[in-house]
């Protein structure tokens, strides 16, 4: 099984950088809800933050435990590799999703506050 290491260290950094987008526009939110005199829905921007970090780490935690295993492997060993890999990236892809709920939530719940 070939791995491209470039594209996997580049998709990690996107999930960073998104992670930084989104920490930013929440204390964006924050400031522009102090205007229109409500509070509390940039805490999920932050949950989604953390969301995205959890994502990152989990998708480190691939690249270095489990694709290197997979290189070595003999094929007796190969198909709870493959199944553990595929657990782990299902977890990575589930802090991602979660992440993006959280944020477009908190954008509709702005959204309603301020066009109404």
């Amino acid at each position: 099984m070939r791995i491209l290491f470039t594209a996997e260290i580049l998709l990690t950094i996107g999930i960073i950088l998104f992670a930084a987008s989104l920490f930013f526009s929440g204390l964006i939110i924050k400031r522009l809800l102090k205007m229109i005199r409500r509070k509390g829905i940039w805490i999920l921007l932050m949950i989604g933050t953390l969301f995205m970090l959890i994502g990152s780490i989990v998708h480190i935690i691939k690249l270095t435990v489990y694709f290197p295993a997979l290189a070595a492997s003999t094929p007796y060993d190969l198909l709870p590799l493959i199944a553990k890999t595929m657990q782990v990236g299902t977890l990575e892809a589930c802090m991602i999703l979660l992440a993006g709920i959280f944020a477009i939530v908190a954008s509709l719940i702005y959204f309603r506050w301020t066009s109404t």
